[in-house]
């Protein structure tokens, strides 16, 4: 089974894009491909290095943490806008 793609948006500035280019046609690449490839070895270099499960847990907890900032920020929201509704029915 041939594996989905998902693109990734990023930018940089024009001079890294120009040097990234080079590079990549330099190693016959797509200049898709080599970022894909050079991120991939860079992601898999930091598992080697740190574990699996520890650049896993980092992720949890920074999903959970966000999780909660946003829960907060939603209810400041909501708080604030039943107050002014509640105001504005009297």
């Amino acid at each position: 089974m041939a594996s989905e793609s998902s693109p990734i948006c990023f930018r940089v500035p024009a001079d890294e894009r120009s040097l990234l280019e080079v590079v990549a046609r330099h190693q016959g690449q797509t200049l898709s491909a080599f970022v894909r490839d050079a991120v991939t070895r860079v992601a898999q270099g930091l598992i080697d290095e740190y574990g699996a499960e520890a650049v896993f847990k980092t992720f949890e907890t920074s999903e959970t943490q966000r999780a909660e900032e946003t829960r907060a920020r939603v209810n400041d929201f909501r708080a604030r806008l039943l107050s002014q509704h509640r105001g504005s029915s009297d």
